[in-house]
């Protein structure tokens, strides 16, 4: 019984392992912290100036749960601000690993699959540890990583719920999901939406599902009963996240549709003309839905989206009805979320797309299962794959393009060798960072700079950061001396100059 249950947890402490080695070694090769990064960090320094303060230093502060944590986990430790949110950071993708695992371990229970669960779950550790977008964005301090890691905990206690409805489940993923919430507020809307699924589980009498719907709402329901209290008794303003969350679910389809007709003008006057005008409307719509399904295909990578599609037609995961239908609301609230956003902002980042893969992923393990049962028979296709998905990985685990350590070394001569009471302009937030010379108010000042051209700004340090293909069209300047240019191979620049008078 033992060797049994040793044998069962081997996966996941071998997972769990390789996970954290893996951290460690994406995280340790980063020199240049992400701009975001710099909005968390400086937040969660600014705390100890109070709340309110700590909110309004930057765009992501409004939502300061992320930032909080950083700054608590500080307090606890005494580590740097940064080491700390990496470690923060690392710790969530443990989670996340472990849960996908768990995710895949549960739904091969009852099925003809069970017997080889240890298999699958390895092979779901392999899936997850290898993922390339995933591991991509591990040198980013962004709170998607703990949205991550409890919006996929969410998953797991919803599959488990519709499997045994023990309300402790139903509790679990109330709370998990909340949690993922107070990362990003793309959590509200699961919290809205999934517990209606209830409904749909019709091997449960009508009164039952009715229980059901309570049940996965009743944390919701109580928070928003102490929500009402305050509103109703302070009247305290919505504003920050929650005024989008609210504006969207009132207006995002309005400003959807607006946003569609605008760009079917622009594209008629700039590419179409009067001759095609009429082809604006599917010609539009089919660039997005083009643009959407390859920025998808791309995040989760060709040879998953490959083994995804694998898996749909031959039928290799087959779990029960509610299950199923838990996993796919996952995905096409996902979708909507992530394809509304696009055909608002025509702008779509890779990490937006890392929840919906990280649930198009669960498919995977079951499409790899089925060609290792076809090993006896055809040995090639599974090697094929695997030598995809190692090709794929290495992207990810290893960076192939050019350092930004000239930006890290820029910033600290600046912050070595420019005085405290010296005016230094410069055009990049990184950099600024670096030199550690602007505090609090980095981000008053860069949007000022943003605003304004050097030679209409009185500094003592000019610091310009300027890539290859702008080096030749640089700003001409006048009374100033080149001190510096720190540079990477591929020749972009960092120039410091020193105003004389």
């Amino acid at each position: 019984m033992h060797r049994l249950t040793s044998t069962r947890y081997l996966p996941y402490l071998i997972a769990a392992l390789l996970s954290v080695l893996c951290s460690i070694w994406i995280n340790s090769r980063e020199v240049v912290i992400n701009p975001d990064a710099i909005c968390y960090l400086q937040s969660a320094a600014a705390f100890k100036d109070g709340i309110h303060f700590a909110m309004n230093l930057c765009g992501q502060a409004k939502w300061p749960f992320y930032s909080l944590l950083i700054a608590g986990f500080v307090h606890l430790t005494h580590f740097s601000y940064e080491i700390s949110a990496y470690l923060l950071n690392g710790f969530f993708s443990l989670i996340t690993v472990l849960v996908f695992m768990k995710i895949i371990s549960v739904l091969t229970e009852k099925t003809h699959l069970e017997k080889h669960k240890t298999v699958l779950v390895s092979l779901a550790a392999a899936v997850i540890l290898l993922a390339h977008q995933f591991n991509a964005v591990k040198t980013y301090i962004i709170r998607d990583h703990g949205f991550w890691a409890f919006y996929l905990l969410s998953l797991l206690f919803l599959i488990q719920y519709f499997r045994r409805h023990k309300n402790s489940d139903a509790i679990a993923w109330n709370l998990s999901i909340m949690i993922a919430t107070l990362f990003r507020i793309e959590g509200a809307i699961f919290l809205l939406v999934i517990p209606w699924i209830a409904w749909f589980d019709y091997q449960q009498p009508l009164s039952a599902r009715f229980r059901s719907f309570l049940t996965l709402n009743s944390i919701s329901i109580l928070a928003a009963a102490v929500g009402a209290s305050v509103l109703l008794f302070y009247h305290p303003p919505i504003t920050g996240r929650l005024y989008e969350l609210q504006f969207q679910l009132l207006h995002g389809l309005i400003v959807l549709q607006q946003n569609f007709q605008l760009k079917t003008i622009g594209l008629t006057q700039a590419v179409l003309g009067e001759s095609g005008a009429r082809d604006a409307v599917p010609v539009l719509f089919i660039t997005l839905l083009v643009w959407y399904c390859i920025s998808v295909i791309t995040n989760l990578s060709w040879i998953y989206s490959f083994l995804v599609c694998y898996a749909w037609i031959k039928k290799c995961l087959i779990t029960d009805r509610m299950s199923q239908l838990a996993i796919w609301s996952y995905v096409i609230i996902n979708v909507v979320i992530t394809a509304i956003f696009l055909g608002q902002s025509l702008f779509l980042s890779k990490r937006y797309l890392i929840a919906l893969s990280l649930v198009l992923m669960i498919w995977v393990p079951f499409a790899l299962m089925s060609l290792v049962q076809l090993w006896k028979k055809r040995k090639w296709p599974l090697l094929l794959v695997l030598f995809f998905i190692l090709l794929s990985a290495i992207g990810g685990l290893f960076n192939f393009g050019y350092s930004k350590k000239y930006i890290h070394d820029a910033g600290q001569w600046l912050s070595q060798n420019v005085p405290a009471q010296a005016i230094l302009y410069s055009n990049d937030l990184q950099l600024m960072y670096y030199s550690q010379h602007f505090g609090d108010q980095i981000y008053t000042q860069y949007e000022a700079y943003s605003n304004d051209k050097p030679r209409n700004k009185k500094y003592d340090y000019l610091a310009l950061r300027t890539d290859q293909k702008e080096l030749h069209s640089a700003t001409h300047l006048n009374n100033e001396i080149l001190v510096r240019v720190f540079q990477n191979k591929r020749g972009d620049q960092i120039q410091i100059y020193r105003r004389v008078s």
